[in-house]
C-alpha cells in the first residue's frame, strides 16, 4: 500500500510539473522549431551522450578495483542498461545498475551499491565545482547582474559543502574501524540481516573510498569525471546550436546545471516534467525566448534520456534480459544471498574471475 501512494505521490508530481512545462507554450511554435533543427547537430549530441556510457564503465572499475576486479564487458552492460531504465522509470532505475553487476559477477550488493554512492560524490562534485567556476565567467546582460552575484555566493557556499564533504569522507576512510564499530553498536537493535547489510555496506564504502588516499588511483577517477562531463557538456552545446543557439561552453554549462537540478527529482520518464521545467527556466534566464527554449529543452532531455533507453534495448535483447526482471531488481526480489544465475538466462561474461566475491 506504502508503495502504491509513494508511486501515485510521485506520478502526480510528474503530472504536475509537466503541465505546469505545458501551459502557455505555442506548441505550434515548438513544432516549428523542431522543423528547422539541425539534425546533423542532434545526433553529434546523441554520439557524445552515449559515449559517457563507455567512460562510465571504466571510471566504475577504478570504483571498484579496491574491491574486486570486474571486467569491462560487464560494467559496460550494467552501466548501459542501467542509465537506459532511467528514461522508463525514473531515478528508480539507479537501482538496477548495481544490482544488475551483482547478479551477473556474484559481487555482494552492498560493495556495487557502495561504489555507485562513490561515483555520486564525484558526479555532484564535479557539477558543483563546473556550475559555481562558471559563474565568474558567464556574461549576462545588465539586468540579471544581481541575480549573478547572488548566484555567485550561493556557488562559493556550495564549493565550501563540497570541500567539507570530501573531508569527513577521507576522515571516514581514516576511522573506518571506529566508525562501524559505532553503527554496529547503535543499530545492533536491527534485525541481523538488515544489520548485515548496512555494515556490509560501510565496510565497502570505507574500502572504494581509498580511491581518495591513493594518489594514482584518484587522478584516474578525476580524468575519467572530466571526460564524462567535458563530454555531457559537448552535448548540450551541440543541442542548444542545433536550435540556432550561438551558445558559448559557458552558457552551455549553466543550462547544464539548470536541467540537472530538475533531474534530482524523481518523476518517471527520466524526471520528466522537473527537467524540462528546469531547463527552460535556465535558458530563459539567458535571453532565450520561451517556446524556443522550450523546444530546446525537449530535446535536451530526449537526447540525454531518451538515447541511452534505445543503447539500453540493444543490450536488453543481447543478453536476453526482460523488463519484468528490472522491475525484480528494482524493488530488491533478486538480490538475495545465493545471488542465482537462473535468474537471468545469459551470463555477461565468461571471466569467472571476476565473478569472485571478495
Amino acid at each position: 500500500m506504502a508503495k502504491k501512494l509513494k508511486s501515485l505521490i510521485v506520478l502526480a508530481l510528474g503530472l504536475g510539473l509537466a503541465y505546469w512545462f505545458a501551459r502557455g507554450i505555442d506548441w505550434a511554435t515548438v513544432g516549428e522549431y523542431w522543423r528547422h533543427a539541425n539534425i546533423w547537430l542532434l545526433l553529434v549530441g546523441m554520439i557524445f551522450i552515449n559515449l559517457t556510457m563507455l567512460a562510465r564503465a571504466v571510471r566504475w572499475q577504478v570504483f571498484l578495483k579496491p574491491i574486486t576486479t570486474v571486467s569491462l564487458k560487464d560494467s559496460m552492460a550494467a552501466t548501459v542498461i542501467g542509465f537506459g531504465s532511467i528514461f522508463v522509470v525514473g531515478r528508480a532505475g539507479d537501482v538496477v545498475r548495481p544490482i544488475l553487476l551483482s547478479l551477473r559477477t556474484r559481487i555482494n550488493p552492498s560493495a556495487t551499491i557502495a561504489t555507485i554512492m562513490i561515483e555520486r560524490v564525484f558526479d555532484m562534485s564535479a557539477v558543483i565545482i563546473m556550475f559555481a567556476v562558471n559563474l565568474f565567467f558567464i556574461n549576462l546582460s545588465a539586468s540579471k547582474i544581481n541575480d549573478l552575484q547572488r548566484m555567485r555566493s550561493v556557488g562559493l557556499l556550495m564549493l565550501v559543502g563540497v570541500s567539507f564533504g570530501i573531508g569527513l569522507l577521507i576522515l571516514l576512510r581514516l576511522n573506518a574501524p571506529f566508525v562501524i564499530g559505532v553503527v554496529e553498536k547503535l543499530l545492533r537493535w536491527l534485525p541481523g540481516k538488515i544489520l548485515g547489510f548496512v555494515v556490509g555496506l560501510l565496510n565497502h564504502l570505507t574500502d572504494g573510498l581509498a580511491v581518495l588516499l591513493n594518489l594514482r588511483e584518484l587522478c584516474k577517477a578525476i580524468g575519467y569525471t572530466v571526460i564524462v562531463w567535458g563530454l555531457i557538456t559537448i552535448a548540450y552545446l551541440a543541442v542548444v546550436n542545433a536550435f540556432g543557439l550561438d551558445f558559448s561552453i559557458s552558457q552551455a554549462i549553466f543550462t547544464m546545471g539548470a536541467g540537472l537540478v530538475g533531474s534530482l527529482v524523481p518523476t518517471p520518464g527520466g524526471s520528466a516534467g522537473a527537467f524540462h521545467v528546469a531547463a527552460q527556466k535556465g535558458l530563459i534566464f539567458l535571453a532565450v525566448e520561451p517556446n524556443l527554449a522550450a523546444a530546446t529543452a525537449i530535446a535536451i532531455h530526449i537526447i540525454s534520456f531518451g538515447s541511452p533507453f534505445v543503447f539500453a534495448l540493444f543490450y536488453l535483447m543481447r543478453e536476453d534480459i526482460k523488463l519484468s526482471q528490472l522491475r525484480e531488481m528494482m524493488v530488491g526480489k533478486e538480490s538475495d544471498a545465493n545471488f542465482s544465475k537462473s535468474q537471468v538466462t545469459k551470463p555477461l561474461a565468461s571471466n569467472s574471475k571476476t565473478g569472485v566475491e571478495r
